[in-house]
């Protein structure tokens, strides 16, 4: 019987490799700089040759390891394996990853959608361990998310749900990327949030601390937001208090469809901790129905950018490991705490 698994968490800077154990333990990790420049080729080259150099570093044998999970950006065709599109590395446009990575390893191979990877990562060994219905929302550049249901990722009938990031939360509001107007991800990311920040004080002439460090830097970002609100300032306060209202309307709306045991929060605005739980448990309160108190716990990621790649090995284990969760059928047994 196959002792480990492969995770491969591919992304836009760097590609990180581990192999796992049963308990979802790492054995052996590593990462490389993401040759974007090289086109896919090059980008599958290096995975595979990656995951040769993990195996050997680690002392195992191919007949040792049950298989290989990828995590990857998409759009993706999940049922075929393939990366129909990548937005930050070009060259990506109906290739089959799944195929190539695990035909150049000689391992069975299934790929997942990286915030997926992500949110089955934190469910085995992170902010979902011991539940069974989780919800995972990464605030950064945008918003990603992958949803537990039963034990199970929700991938919904085509292959494109989970994608709350998307839910809108302000009928026939701004633009955003994805062609809607209004989504969450284009009022709470964190690329949104500092972007408005900026827009209120060049437009719109508000006063704030912040108009300084635009002057020096010639940009914002989240963090710049963060701090200059956690210092008192007002234009600072109302921006960041603005985005964690949209995100507690999105929580209140994931619990009214899902109602989870827990609405797991990661990415980058997440590192302001209780900076961002604090108002948003107030607004979710708020915003709440009066029927009964919330039953669905909101808390913070635990594994950092580490969650895809546990996550991917978790979808390998999954997939090739025939061995469940102790908690649910289908799943690898979680890290012990």
């Amino acid at each position: 019987m196959a002792s480990w698994c492969i995770g491969i968490d591919l992304g836009g800077t760097f590609i990180k490799f581990a192999l796992f154990g049963r308990e979802m333990s790492a054995q052996a990790s590593w990462q490389c700089p993401t040759p974007a420049d090289r086109g896919a080729d090059g980008v599958i080259e290096a995975m595979v040759s990656g995951g040769q150099r993990l195996l050997s570093e680690a002392g195992v044998s191919a007949g040792e390891v049950a298989g290989v999970g990828i995590g990857s950006p998409g759009p993706l065709d999940l049922d075929a394996g393939v990366v129909i599109g990548m937005p930050n590395i070009p060259g990506f446009d109906n290739v089959p990853l799944r195929d190539r990575v695990g035909e150049g390893l000689g391992l069975p191979a299934v790929l997942e959608n990286d915030a997926n990877a992500a949110a089955l990562g934190e469910y085995l060994a992170g902010g979902g361990r011991g539940v069974r219905n989780m919800v995972l929302l990464t605030l950064g550049t945008g918003i990603g998310s992958g949803i537990i249901v039963d034990g199970k990722l929700l991938h919904g009938a085509h292959g494109i749900g989970a994608e709350a990031g998307h839910l809108i939360v302000e009928p026939g509001g701004e633009p955003c990327g994805c062609g809607q107007r209004g989504c969450l991800e284009r009022y709470a990311s964190a690329t949104y949030l500092a972007q408005y920040a900026r827009r209120r004080i060049e437009q719109d002439g508000q006063a704030s601390v912040l108009a300084k460090t635009l002057r020096a830097r010639g940009d914002l970002d989240a963090r710049d937001v963060q701090t200059a609100a956690g210092d008192g300032d007002a234009l600072a306060g109302e921006v960041w208090d603005r985005a964690v209202r949209y995100l507690a309307i999105a929580c209140v709306g994931l619990c009214r469809l899902l109602d989870p045991d827990r609405i797991v929060l990661g990415g980058g605005m997440a590192k302001a901790g209780e900076a961002l739980m604090a108002p948003l448990q107030a607004h979710f309160q708020a915003e709440h129905w009066t029927l009964t108190e919330p039953k669905t716990a909101l808390t913070l990621a635990e594994l950092g950018n580490d969650a895809g790649v546990i996550g991917a090995a978790g979808a390998a284990w999954e997939t090739f490991g025939g061995h469940g969760r102790a908690d649910g059928p289908g799943m690898p047994a979680a890290r012990a705490e």
